[in-house]
């Protein structure tokens, strides 16, 4: 039965279903735990087919713009629960872990650095309930003018990505747990990320799987 379902897990909803995707076992866990391999990296950053802008204000991550130093993000989100900047694949990529709740559900958000600069952010709700996934999308699309764009018929989910002028965009992704994952539009990242040397110890290294089985009880 559980194999099964994940057949059934789709990236969200979009106007375009050719931008729909299906998330096998590995994307899943990749994803939803948090984006840590080089392959994992380079699609959360990959931009997407038809993607233009529909909102004219800047997107950042609770005040924290991209491109910003991990100095910065601390002062604006303050310390972090974990900071991973040794087990990572790709060299120069560390991470933040903040964890907290919304109302029942369990959140934790990642963000992401890359030499020492933010390029992503993932916050992901454990398992809310339908009301609650409505009511955060709601307040996202609020936030950059797109609420009020809403008409019957026509479902939060169906807004996303929300892309900026700058192509700085948030996606959102449902499986099991609700993800928003907010990603730089900034090209030159890509390509850093496609050229950035992997780590040689990664593949088999006991940490890292270690490290990775002490977030899953938290994500």
């Amino acid at each position: 039965m559980f194999n099964l379902a994940w057949g059934n897990l789709t990236i969200g909803k979009s106007k375009n279903k050719s931008d729909a995707g299906v998330l096998n076992k590995k994307e899943y866990f990749d994803r939803v735990n948090y984006v840590r391999t080089a392959s994992g990296l380079r699609k959360a950053l990959m931009e997407q087919k038809h993607l233009s802008s529909n909102t004219s204000a800047p997107i950042d991550f609770k005040g924290l713009a991209f491109g910003a130093t991990i100095r910065a993000a601390k002062q604006i989100l303050g310390k972090p629960e974990l900071h991973a900047n040794k087990e990572e694949e790709v060299s120069g990529h560390e991470v933040l872990f903040y964890f907290s709740s919304l109302g029942s559900a369990r959140v934790t958000e990642c963000l992401h650095f890359l030499n020492g600069r933010f390029i992503m952010a993932q916050t992901i709700i454990k398992r809310p309930k339908p009301e609650k996934t409505k009511a955060v999308l709601a307040s996202v699309l609020e936030q950059y003018g797109l609420l009020k764009d809403i008409t019957e018929g026509i479902t939060p989910e169906g807004f996303f990505p929300v892309c900026d002028q700058s192509r700085n965009r948030i996606e959102v992704h449902y499986a099991f747990d609700l993800m928003l994952t907010y990603v730089t539009g900034d090209a030159d990242v890509f390509s850093l990320v496609e050229a950035a040397p992997a780590q040689e110890w990664y593949k088999g290294s006991f940490l890292r799987n270690a490290f990775r089985e002490h977030l899953v009880r938290y994500v």
